[in-house]
């Protein structure tokens, strides 16, 4: 449970999870309802790793290695996509001025979560899930795992959003740190799926 909770916690701080997870942050002035957001990331993340981790405890099944390379190329794509997304909105919302209930933030961060729980490292965990002495023994680790995960992101949503909470700054620079936000994690998903792939052609694993 220890060495879970541990890498749960250390899972959520990777750059993948925080460029997807800074696009929607980004734009919220609340330090509550973005702990909120990383929290809705987690039950995504834990939501997916249970769906496929319960088969490798109570089944003995291996997470297929072919999967992670496109697993990993989809992450990249979605970061992609978080960041031409926030950017859109960001401008939308200098213009016609929107605001989402809790309930409608949280619906991106859990399918963002989600797609995070089956690629990279989430594939790692599933691989360390495998070797557990008991079936008891792994559903400790994959729970405290995911436990660790909804943590993690939870204080790192909300670390992301205090700097704007506290400055007191208005709406109209709030939404340029939106857009530059949104702008470098396009650069960030870019730069992710050309190195995994580069890695890929090159023979190296991709996890």
């Amino acid at each position: 449970m220890g060495l879970g909770l541990i890498l749960g916690l250390r899972h959520a701080f990777e750059g993948d999870h925080l460029a997807a997870v800074a696009t929607i942050v980004s734009r919220e002035r609340s330090p509550l309802r973005s702990g909120s957001i990383g929290v809705f990331w987690g039950a995504g993340h834990l939501t997916s790793l249970l769906l496929v981790g319960l088969p490798v405890v109570g089944f003995g099944l291996h997470f297929p290695r072919g999967l992670n390379l496109p697993l990993e190329l989809g992450v990249a794509a979605m970061i992609v996509f978080l960041g031409v997304g926030g950017l859109t909105r960001s401008f939308a919302a200098a213009t016609h001025g929107h605001s989402h209930s809790l309930r409608e933030l949280g619906t991106r961060p859990f399918w963002v979560g989600a797609a995070h729980g089956l690629a990279g490292s989430g594939a790692l965990t599933l691989v360390i899930l495998a070797t557990m002495p008991s079936r008891g023994a792994g559903l400790l680790y994959l729970g405290s795992f995911g436990f660790g995960s909804i943590l993690g992101m939870a204080a790192a949503s909300t670390a992301l959003s205090i700097p704007i909470a506290i400055s007191g700054i208005g709406a109209p620079a709030a939404a340029r740190i939106s857009r530059a936000v949104s702008f470098a994690s396009v650069i960030f998903g870019l730069l992710y799926g050309g190195t995994t792939l580069a890695a890929a052609i090159a023979g190296y694993p991709v996890s």
